[in-house]
Formats: structure tokens, C-alpha cells, sequence
């Protein structure tokens, strides 16, 4: 694991400087990743346009990992209420470690194993304290899993974005 500066780097810079050989089957996920996490994470979280600017100008890389021969960051994004969210891609699955000043209370309709712990040794390249016990023990800081593909990332961030932040939709629907 490397770490990328203790308090990381912007995470467009980080993309930009760390592309990978045009050679590699995977070079694609890596923009994929960074895309979807950088375009459509953000707007869940962001009650307002300032908000959305805020969050996506401080999403960072605090580290990196290596799956399929691919160098991948390791996300972070930080919300104004101190709420931060660390998580990676391997081309497996996602792992998302969540650190809130409040206890995350929703209701994530099977997502995750609320009571399942995510050894370390399996959230390649988070940082040293970065990786939490499970939801079902401490709704305040828990890491979680999420099988492979993206849909089930925006499922829970949609989840958190509405039921935790009490954020809704453009009709004035809440969740």
C-alpha cells in the first residue's frame, strides 16, 4: 500500500497523473471507477450547487491499491457535517468504511450484512485506522462490503443521501 500524501491528493489530479498503460484489459475500469464516484456520488450528497462544489473539489486519493494489474485509488470524500467516507474498487466488489459524527440510522434493505466484519487484510490499501467493525455494532464508524458493479454503491449512498441527510429529490419528494 501507498499512501499518497498523509491528507491525500485531489482526486482528478491523483486520475490524472496515475493513468494506466493503454496495454492493460482493465485501463477502462479505472476511469470508470473514478467517473462514477467523482459524477455520480457527489450530486447524491449535496443538498445545494455550493454543497456539490465543496464535496467534489475535496473528493481526494489518500492511497492506492493494485487489482489486475491496475493502480486504483483509494477515495475519500468528506461531507460538511464531518461525516467521511473512505472506499475502493477492486473489480470484485466495493469496500466503504463510514465514519459519522452521529449514528447512521436507515434502513439499507439487505445491501450489506449489517453484522458482518470486513478484515482489513481485505480493503486493500485503506490507511491504518481506516477500517471499522460492523454497522450492527457501531452506527457511528463501520466498514462495509458491496458485491461488484456500481449499482449497489449508489443504492447506498441514495439510501444515506435520503434517509441519513434528509436530502430530497428535485420534486420535493423525500425518501
Amino acid at each position: 500500500m501507498t499512501t499518497t500524501q498523509e491528507t491525500g491528493m485531489r482526486l482528478q489530479e491523483w486520475a490524472e497523473t496515475h493513468q494506466p498503460a493503454e496495454t492493460l484489459i482493465y485501463k477502462n475500469g479505472y476511469w470508470d471507477q473514478i467517473i462514477f464516484v467523482r459524477d455520480a456520488i457527489t450530486p447524491l450528497l449535496a443538498k445545494t450547487d455550493e454543497e456539490y462544489k465543496e464535496i467534489q473539489a475535496g473528493m481526494k486519493a489518500i492511497s492506492e491499491h493494485t487489482s489486475k494489474s491496475v493502480r486504483l485509488p483509494v477515495f475519500r470524500v468528506e461531507l460538511a457535517d464531518g461525516t467521511a467516507f473512505t472506499m475502493r474498487y477492486n473489480f470484485y466488489d466495493w469496500k466503504v468504511s463510514v465514519s459519522s459524527p452521529r449514528d447512521v440510522e436507515a434502513d439499507f434493505m439487505g445491501l450489506f450484512n449489517p453484522n458482518e466484519h470486513v478484515h482489513e487484510v481485505y480493503c486493500e490499501g485503506f490507511p491504518k485506522g481506516l477500517v471499522y467493525g460492523p454497522y450492527a455494532e457501531n452506527k457511528r464508524q463501520f466498514t462495509i462490503e458491496l458485491p461488484s458493479g456500481n449499482y449497489h454503491l449508489f443504492t447506498f449512498f441514495w439510501i444515506f443521501a435520503h434517509q441519513v441527510l434528509g436530502i430530497q429529490n428535485k420534486d420535493g419528494r423525500g425518501a
